[in-house]
């Protein structure tokens, strides 16, 4: 799936970094989970991941796990050919990126994980309020700018809402670029701050990042901006399985996580891990929101 990829700026080989938790100094036995992300800062993740892994190993210790990996990876393509070699066992990430791995994987959907204590968040795509932009459609045309490729609230839904309005879009060389009279153009800006300066420099007609970045942006930008439009709310941040864990195991790695935050401990270890306040089931109504764009998914281009 060439055009379903996260790639490090100027690598052009496959990595992977791991890192191995035992559950105690003396286990040499036993099953080995291994959990995952994506990042382009594997150090730092590992850092992160590190004390939620073995606490995960510790609670699972009387299910025969013994140890657990945790593996970074630095784009999609590496992570679904890892779930379908059977191994990553746990992948943690958006929802959007997870319906990417899911579709093509075959993983499954477990949890939601309130990543910094938010359980849900959308986009806005915005313009300056005398611009004469009032929906997707002036876009056509036009160009605009998404944060970064690997950003969910920035490009991923974003993109995705466009396309579900059937626009056509089509990557620029830059913003002084001409698109296609038919297509929305777009660049990347790679920061919110770049993405307000060209709007309020006119050099751009909209840009898209999270709700919450949009609104302290706004605040003190140089012109008024609008919104334009709001994609529907998905899951922030998830967890899934790969599809051939045991069914007793999955059950019991979802009972450890939806109890973490009762107590003293696990609360600590879950405000370690990015400060995550809990686990829970992913309410039906944030899931069928983030499923409708799977259809759309073969037409977003990720690798850039």
């Amino acid at each position: 799936m060439a055009n379903v990829r996260r790639c490090f700026s100027n690598i052009g080989i496959f990595l992977v970094f791991a890192c191995i938790f035992l559950a105690s100094p003396n286990a040499t036995k036993g099953d080995v989970l291994t959990l995952g992300t994506i990042s382009a800062n594997p150090l730092d993740e590992i850092r992160t991941f590190q004390p939620f892994a073995h606490y995960l190993a510790d609670q699972l210790a009387a299910d025969g796990i013994t140890k657990i990996k945790v593996i970074i990876t630095p784009g999609i393509q590496e992570t679904i050919d890892l779930i379908q070699r059977n191994e990553l066992d746990l992948f943690i990430d958006s929802s959007l990126t997870a319906l990417i791995v899911n579709r093509e994987a075959g993983s499954k959907f477990l949890l939601r994980r309130w990543k910094k204590g938010r359980g849900k968040y959308r986009s806005i795509i915005f313009a300056t309020a005398d611009s004469g932009i009032r929906n997707l459609n002036g876009l056509v045309g036009k160009i605009v700018a998404f944060e970064e490729p690997f950003s969910t609230s920035g490009y991923i839904l974003p993109a995705l809402e466009m396309l579900r309005a059937n626009l056509s879009m089509a990557q620029v060389d830059n913003i002084r670029s001409q698109p296609k009279p038919e297509t929305v153009g777009y660049v990347m800006a790679n920061d919110n701050e770049t993405q307000v300066a060209w709007l309020e420099r006119d050099r751009i007609a909209a840009a898209a990042m999270a709700e919450k970045d949009f609104k302290a942006l706004s605040e003190n930008a140089l012109k008024p901006l609008r919104a334009i439009h709001m994609t529907p709310y998905v899951p922030y941040h998830v967890i899934v399985h790969r599809s051939g864990l045991k069914p007793d195991l999955i059950k019991r790695i979802k009972h450890v996580l939806l109890s973490t935050h009762t107590s003293d401990e696990g609360r600590s270890i879950l405000q370690n891990f990015e400060r995550t306040t809990k686990f829970d089931d992913i309410p039906s109504d944030l899931l069928n929101e983030v499923r409708q764009y799977e259809p759309y998914l073969k037409n977003l281009n990720i690798d850039q």
